[in-house]
């Protein structure tokens, strides 16, 4: 990679977690509109998108590491069916719908649900080009989440130049053990606005998306948002359902594309990155 050159994973979360965002993400990798997305195998809708990862080996697919339930009505829970969950889970068996409970979890539970959630991913066809984090659950465990990431040599959702809100108190320590795992990670990861301010619109989310290409650094970027159609399924699940549909046409816009064009900006997907972790050569 020359000193100067940006490269940019256009990263979709959530996959598995409704038909609608399955719907979405589908056409968005056929379009190559995105080219890399995250897998929740807990969720409701998982086996209609690890079966469509499966029957299309060019789709970048990680595992979208899970330990939280955020939305009212629709839940999910640990996968890991041999050992004990107590403390990842409410009363009702679900995950936690916030980071606190999380964050007082009995550690070696969450090593034993993350390694069952890739391993349920494996079991169902897909061949994971790396692992992240739903709402950066992982932020109170890295150390866990790298030697798992280690184990499977997997890339690595993670940063030496957080975003504001992930920021690690040992940060320095979290990036030494990763380097030391021969773990490789983004050397920037950036999102769109995940709740739309008052009064905002399509307009207003492309310039964000917008504003954030011509602002990208050397080296490579991941970018992510969490892109769906609009449907009475959505709508049911979460009030977020316009700031995903607006996500799921931004990178489809031919002024996006442009802007990409005209920056130089060179899209890959994970995939590249596990091909140097694993020492493929091409």
């Amino acid at each position: 990679m020359e000193n100067n050159e940006r490269l940019l994973i256009i990263h979709a979360d959530d996959f598995g977690m409704c038909h609608a965002t399955n719907q979405a993400i589908i056409q968005l990798l056929d379009e190559e509109s995105i080219s890399s997305t995250t897998l929740m195998v807990n969720c409701p809708w998982s086996l209609e998108a690890a079966k469509a990862a499966a029957s299309n080996p060019k789709y970048d697919v990680g595992i979208h590491l899970t330990l939280t339930s955020e939305w009212d009505h629709y839940k999910w829970g640990p996968v890991n069916q041999n050992g004990n969950v107590d403390t990842l889970v409410n009363e009702f068996g679900y995950f936690p719908a916030d980071l606190e409970k999380v964050a007082q979890a009995d550690r070696e539970q969450v090593r034993e649900e993350i390694i069952a959630q890739i391993e349920t991913a494996l079991k169902m066809g897909v061949d994971p080009t790396h692992i992240d984090s739903h709402m950066g659950a992982y932020l109170f465990f890295m150390d866990i989440h790298i030697n798992v990431a280690a184990t499977y040599n997997l890339p690595l959702r993670f940063t030496k130049n957080p975003p504001p809100g992930y920021s690690l108190e040992s940060l320095e320590q979290v990036a030494h053990l990763a380097d030391s795992k021969g773990i490789l990670y983004p050397d920037n990861v950036v999102a769109l606005p995940f709740i739309l301010n008052e009064g905002e619109g399509y307009e207003e989310s492309k310039q964000n998306a917008i504003n954030l290409l011509k602002g990208l650094k050397p080296g490579v970027t991941e970018l992510l948002f969490h892109p769906s159609l609009d449907t009475e399924e959505l709508k049911g699940i979460t009030d977020t359902w316009q700031a995903r549909k607006y996500e799921f046409d931004i990178f489809r816009d031919p002024e996006v594309k442009e802007i990409i064009r005209e920056e130089n900006i060179k899209v890959i997907g994970w995939r590249e990155l596990r091909d140097i972790q694993r020492g493929v050569e091409k």
